[in-house]
């Protein structure tokens, strides 16, 4: 799969076709990482930490006016024990999504 290197503004751009960016696993506006190599860029969607700004969502929500239920659910704890063990994009993901660019001839082996 090619693509061109087109104007966008004062800068220059890739668009990136939907299966592109289905096989990377992000939409409209999330946030992806370069990687530079000699010859190569590869793009890499970046990993978030769980529940990343929900504290401040919340607190945000909380100034605009909750309903009695939204404040109760405001002031649970919204953390565990389990929050390190999960990995938005384990290496099994990483593996799948390359396969899967490969096989639609976005990646040449």
């Amino acid at each position: 799969m090619t693509s061109k290197v087109r104007k966008i503004g004062n800068s220059a751009g890739i668009i990136l076709p939907k299966p592109v960016l289905a096989a990377l696993g992000v939409s409209e506006g999330a946030a992806v990482e370069f990687v530079y190599e000699p010859g190569k860029v590869t793009i890499v969607p970046v990993k978030r930490q769980v529940r990343e700004g929900w504290a401040e969502d919340f607190e945000a929500l909380a100034k605009e006016g909750l309903t009695e239920e939204d404040r109760e659910w405001l002031g649970a704890d919204l953390t565990s024990e389990t929050d390190d063990e999960w990995d938005a994009s384990s290496e099994e993901d990483m593996a799948r999504i390359e396969a899967q660019l490969r096989a639609d001839g976005v990646v040449k082996p």
